[in-house]
Formats: structure tokens, C-alpha cells, sequence
């Protein structure tokens, strides 16, 4: 999350520098800076492909974009050579509402930027997947050389960095996790670094195929305009949104049945998991570790944990806390939230693998009468 905060001001910057050159105009020369418009407006282009839509990118691709429109001429002069001894008022008054837009931009991207929680100084190792498949016949690498761009499924893995081949997985069962609409895996990115670096491997991935249906329209459906529209949908209309987190429950057991066979396919077969759950019922998780009996160590439910507030948008406070802002809750970059319910999970785990204890069995005192005398 930090990264998308870093190109997000990479954006402001490039857009502040083309349109505040307006005012240091000293001498006839080539506009060259008019060059960063096209790069500012094609880095918001990548990042909306790769983040897809939140309040922040959308207003910098409309920004960007208008500081390429407004520069296009001045980008015909740079190629021609010519040079620029004056801007005229139909450049300057755009460029200049451009500049402190984007000042002001600037202003809440930095006031609300997320926390930054490098796996390194967690003693974690994340390793990013992109998949191809779907649930019928299964999820595997996606191939770059041998396969479409048809990128189905995104899977993360967290695991200790000290973990070696013979301590994988000896003790500890290997977490699962997929998130709603409302969410993706990195929004919950600090509780699964807690957890790994108590020495639990975590899988947790974005399903993103055509099967995945929570929207009747396919743009809002994407991946794209997702929890774009759920958050539209929490502001504006609850009933639609609690609507659309039941129809995604059903997704999700999908995605939690593929990330536990990739885990057992990974792994061995003699793989334990345990299941860390969101807003789902008790009933419903059945018929999930039912699939999974001989491997399934336990479950464990986050909204359960009343100290989290969130449910359902993971832990916004330090990965989305714009969002949390709107939800009456600041930002947090001591990560009490996610370190306690992390330590919650990893005492479920540990009740999870006590064994049963044995019947008690109280021998008779021979001495003692052992029924009515006569």
C-alpha cells in the first residue's frame, strides 16, 4: 500500500512541476518540461490497471489528463523545436486551477497516507503469484511465455524467513484467508505479517475471473471499480451492500476450497489448515471444512473480535486510512488492531492443537459400601 502512495505522489509531483513552470518563465527557451504532462497522466493510467479505482487515483487520472490536454500544444512545439518566450491566459489560468488542485491533493494524500509495514522489518518473506484456472478445474502459475493475460486469481503467500524445508508448517498449521468485495489482500496485510512473524505461513489471495459475480454490471463487477462500488455502496446504500457481501459469501468459500488445495498441493498432504474467517456463519464455514475434514485444524472468526471495528474492510487504519477517516477511525501506525487479533488467531491455533484431555476415570473405594445393604 505504501508503493501506491509513493507513485501517487510521483503523479502530484510531476503534475506540480509542468504546470507551476508557468510562473518562472525568464527567458525565450524550449518548453521541454511540457514533456512530464504524457508521463504523469501514463503513470495514473498504470496504476489505476494495477490498483484499480479509489477515490485518490481517479481524481489523478482527471488531473493528469488535463494537464496533457492543456499541454498538448505546448508538446507540438517541444517536438518542432520552437521556442517559447510567453504563456498566454487560456494556458496560464488552467494550469494554474491544475497546480492547486493538485497542491490540495497533495495535502490529503500525505495527511492520509498509509502505514509503511515492509515485511523485512517483520522478519517476513511475501511472495506474490499471479494464477490462471478458476474453481472447477483448479488454480495454477500463471506462465507468462505459454498462457493469455487472462490473470484469474492473485495469490500471497506470508511465511517466516527463517522457515526452512524441514520447520515448514512442523508445528503450525498454514493460515487461510480471502477477502469480500469490499477488500483485497493487501488491506489486510499487517495482520498477516503479525501472524507470520509468529511463525505462521499465510496464504491469502484476490480472486478476480468471470465466475466471481457479487454486481449484475461487468464494469462494476471488475476488478477495477470492486470495492470502489462497495464503498459507494456502504456511504449511500447499506441494504445493497449487505446484498452484495452475501452474494460474495459464496465466492469466497470458492476461493477459501482453491487456496486449500493449492496449500496441500504445495505443501504435502499431510498439511494442516486453519481457516481465519470474516462475517460468515457457523453453518455455512461447515459445509467449508467438511471439504477438508482430514486436514482442517480449526476455525477462527474475525468480526468475532470486538475490538475490530472494520469488518469486512480489513485493516484500514493502516492501509486505507482516507477510508477509515469516513469511518470514524484514524489512523494508526502502532498496529494495535491488527497485533491483537493476530495474537487472538494464534491462541485459537494453539487451543485448536491441544488434544482432547482424557475421561477421568474414579476407581470404587472396596471399602466403601457399593450399593444398599440389608
Amino acid at each position: 500500500m505504501f508503493d501506491v502512495f509513493l507513485a501517487e505522489m510521483l503523479i502530484l509531483l510531476l503534475m506540480l512541476i509542468t504546470t507551476l513552470r508557468i510562473f518562472f518563465m525568464k527567458k525565450v527557451r524550449v518548453d521541454a518540461a511540457a514533456i512530464l504532462a504524457p508521463i504523469s497522466f501514463l503513470i495514473a493510467a498504470v496504476l489505476f490497471f494495477i490498483w484499480g479505482a479509489d477515490i485518490i487515483i481517479l481524481i489523478l487520472c482527471v488531473l493528469s489528463f488535463a494537464t496533457f490536454f492543456i499541454n498538448f500544444r505546448s508538446l507540438l512545439r517541444l517536438s518542432a523545436q520552437l521556442y517559447t518566450d510567453h504563456y498566454n491566459l487560456r494556458f496560464v489560468i488552467p494550469s494554474a486551477v491544475i497546480a492547486v488542485l493538485a497542491a490540495g491533493t497533495a495535502a490529503v494524500v500525505v495527511a492520509f497516507r498509509p502505514v509503511r509495514t515492509m515485511p523485512e522489518k517483520f522478519g517476513v518473506r511475501r511472495t506474490r503469484t499471479a494464477l490462471v484456472g478458476n474453481s472447477e478445474t483448479g488454480y495454477r502459475a500463471w506462465d507468462m511465455l505459454a498462457d493469455r493475460p487472462n490473470i484469474t486469481a492473485v495469490l500471497y503467500e506470508y511465511a517466516p524467513l527463517n522457515m526452512t524445508e524441514e520447520s515448514e508448517t512442523s508445528a503450525n498449521p498454514v493460515i487461510l484467508f480471502v477477502p469480500k468485495c469490499t477488500a483485497s489482500v493487501l488491506h489486510y496485510e499487517p495482520y498477516f505479517l503479525l501472524l507470520a512473524q509468529r511463525g505462521f505461513r499465510v496464504l491469502s489471495a484476490d480472486f478476480n475471473g468471470t465466475e466471481r459475480r457479487v454486481f449484475g454490471n461487468d464494469t462494476l463487477n471488475s476488478r477495477f471499480f470492486r470495492r470502489f462500488y462497495s464503498l459507494y455502496l456502504r456511504a449511500f446504500d447499506e441494504t445493497a451492500l449487505q446484498a452484495a457481501l452475501a452474494t460474495d459469501t459464496g465466492n469466497a468459500l470458492l476461493g477459501y476450497a482453491a487456496l486449500a488445495r493449492l496449500a496441500l498441493r504445495e505443501y504435502g498432504a499431510d498439511t494442516m489448515l486453519f481457516f481465519a474467517l470474516e462475517n460468515i456463519s457457523t453453518d455455512t464455514a461447515q459445509t467449508l471444512t467438511n471439504q477438508f475434514a482430514d486436514h482442517t485444524l480449526g476455525t477462527f472468526w474475525l468480526n468475532r473480535i470486538a475490538e475490530y471495528k472494520t469488518i469486512d474492510f480489513g485493516f484500514i487504519e493502516q492501509t486505507d486510512p482516507l477510508t477509515a477517516h469516513f469511518l470514524g477511525i484514524s489512523r494508526d501506525p502502532s498496529l494495535f488492531i491488527p497485533r491483537y487479533v493476530a495474537g487472538k488467531t494464534a491462541e485459537a491455533v494453539a487451543q485448536a492443537q491441544k488434544p482432547a484431555a482424557p475421561a477421568v476415570i474414579i476407581k470404587a473405594d472396596e471399602e466403601a459400601p457399593q450399593g444398599d445393604t440389608q
